[in-house]
Order: structure tokens, then sequence, then C-alpha cells
């Protein structure tokens, strides 16, 4: 397991000065270090999760968002229960996105696994954009995301202004 922080650090829960001086500076977030420890610790147990990286971590009140690369994303939706024992881990309040991803894709990673109709960006009199998301209520029907949540995340992470309209 690849983490933001030293794999020693993330075993034992405590930073060495080297990490705590990255934290200090803002080379390291609390978010980081909190999904460091718990993301080790299940690796310890779990072979595929061992094999992951940890991009970084973003704490947005309660939430946590995990960047990870494309493919430990990959493996996460294709297994149920891995997916599972890490939201266990952290409380149901995790989300996970891509690293290096494209506004759009991070968008879709956000909402996962509701599935986006379109995508439009408006812009604004006072030169401020709008990224305006249609989401078919049909083919969602079954899926659950707080978009509340989604909105906040974009906000605070990308700094996007998201509108959510839900079509028949």
């Amino acid at each position: 397991m690849r983490t933001p922080i030293c794999s020693f650090d993330a075993k034992t829960g405590i930073l060495c000065s080297k990490c705590e001086s990255k934290l200090k500076t803002g080379h390291l977030s609390v978010g980081d270090i909190e999904a460091s420890i718990k993301l080790t610790r299940l690796a310890e147990k779990n072979n595929i999760i061992d094999k992951f990286t940890l991009v970084g971590a973003y704490q947005i009140e309660e939430k946590l968002v995990l960047i990870l690369p494309t493919a430990d994303i990959s493996t996460l939706r294709s297994d149920n229960e891995l997916l599972n024992k890490i939201k266990k881990e952290f409380n149901n309040n995790v989300w996970f996105v891509e690293s290096g991803a494209t506004e759009r894709r991070f968008i879709e990673n956000l909402i996962f696994p509701i599935k986006i109709s379109s995508i439009n960006l408006v812009w604004l009199p006072d030169g401020n954009k709008l990224t305006k998301i249609i989401v078919s209520n049909k083919k969602n029907q079954n899926k659950k995301v707080d978009m509340n949540n989604v909105t906040k995340i974009a906000k605070e992470i990308k700094n996007i202004e998201l509108l959510i309209e839900y079509t028949d």
C-alpha cells in the first residue's frame, strides 16, 4: 500500500518528524493522514487493498474523498465486497475520485453509480461558470447518492459550481 505518509507512520498512527513538517507546511492534509492509517489497517488483512496507491484525500466536514489511480477505482467498483469493507471502515462517508480526472470525469466519479445524461457549462453574466448536469430519473431509480454532498465536494475540491437537474 502506497500512501502520502510513510508506511511506518501509517502502520503506527504516529507521524515522524518528516511527515509532521509536511503537515505543517501544507503538503499533507489531515484527510491524507486519516485515510492512510485506515487504508493501511485494511491492507494488512486484504491483499487487493495492499496493492492500492492512495494519491491523496480531502476531508470535507464529515466526508472523506479518496484520490486513487483509475485502476484502483476500477477494482473497487468491480468488487462490491471490497467496496463495502472500505465504506464500513470510513462509516459510509467516503467518496472515490480518479487522480488526474477531467472535470467531467471528476463529477462522474462523485455521483457514481448514477449515470449522467448530459453536462453543460453555463456562463453567467458576471463571468463565473456553472456546470449543469442532467440526470435521468428512469435510468437511476434504485441508485442513491446525496447530491447536496456532491455539490459541496465539487465546490470545495475543484471549485465547480454544480446545478443538478432531473428528467424523466
